[in-house]
């Protein structure tokens, strides 16, 4: 159990199977496997072994197959084929930078630091010191290309990793993880913990903090533009989609320039 621990994704397995990820996954391991097999057979068992075992435990092999699985499927018309099963609370776009979940103690920290304030009728925000400083280090990782992101990404990561690209994103290797992000998400995580830092926010308490940070964003970490409450259907990977699969909408905050879907509000979440 703690072998595979880091390596299992419950949110794409088990009743929350998306299928689309590993049907995907499926063909191309099958198309590697035979591949590898005209030059040896027993390395391409090996790699089919390893493969069904990654689909098997993750739901998927190639980093960033939650994002564009479902939307192949759907652009081959091939949706209706795939039942899928909902926990709104956990759906989302894009991976988390931490997976772990301390949300009264990482709170009660960035209350003590000036991140966030509650108002009167005890809705929260973020300080104008914080706000202002992250816009700032967001507008400056925006300017870097994809190369820039995930260096920045990778320093950002809870552990030793190394960033790269794939799938119009960011991906974050290292601990036996493999996390992909959205060009925008990895741009306001990366940026928010560098301020958080500057703002003397424990370590242990900056990547946890990253994904609720973004239900506060006033500007798109991707193209600059303004962010708004909205709806949006979602896959069974949490990618915000309109039409193309019969689910209940969520809503979001999205930028209103690009579409970009920024983050996915729980019902407990406490709205800015």
């Amino acid at each position: 159990m703690a072998f595979t621990g880091p390596i299992r994704r419950p949110e794409y397995t088990g009743e929350r199977r998306c299928w689309p990820c590993t049907v995907v996954n499926v063909v191309l391991l099958l198309v590697i496997t035979a591949a590898i097999a005209v030059l040896s057979v027993p390395v391409a068992l090996v790699v089919a072994i390893g493969g069904a075992a990654l689909v098997y435990l993750r739901g998927y092999v190639v980093p960033g197959t939650p994002e564009f699985a479902p939307k192949l499927v759907a652009r081959l018309g091939l949706s209706s084929l795939f039942e899928y099963a909902h926990d709104e609370g956990e759906e989302r776009r894009s991976d988390e930078l931490s997976a772990e979940t301390r949300g009264e103690d990482v709170l009660f920290t960035l209350f003590e630091r000036g991140v966030i304030r509650e108002d009167a009728d005890g809705a929260l925000f973020l300080s104008d010191a914080f706000w202002s400083a992250w816009e700032a280090e967001i507008a400056t990782l925006r300017d870097r290309d994809d190369d820039g992101v995930a260096a920045a990404v990778a320093a950002a990561a809870p552990f030793e990793a190394a960033g790269g690209t794939r799938f119009d994103g960011i991906t974050v290797e290292g601990n036996g993880q493999s996390i992909w992000l959205s060009r925008a998400h990895a741009i306001a995580d990366a940026a928010a913990v560098r301020t958080l830092a500057d703002f003397d926010v424990p370590e242990s308490a900056r990547a946890p903090a990253t994904t609720a940070l973004r239900m506060f964003l006033e500007v798109c970490p991707r193209c600059g533009g303004p962010t708004a409450e909205t709806t949006t259907a979602s896959d069974c990977c949490g990618s915000g989609t309109v039409g193309s699969f019969d689910t209940p909408e969520n809503e979001v905050l999205a930028c209103t320039d690009c579409g970009e879907i920024l983050y996915v509000y729980d019902e407990a979440d406490e709205r800015k």
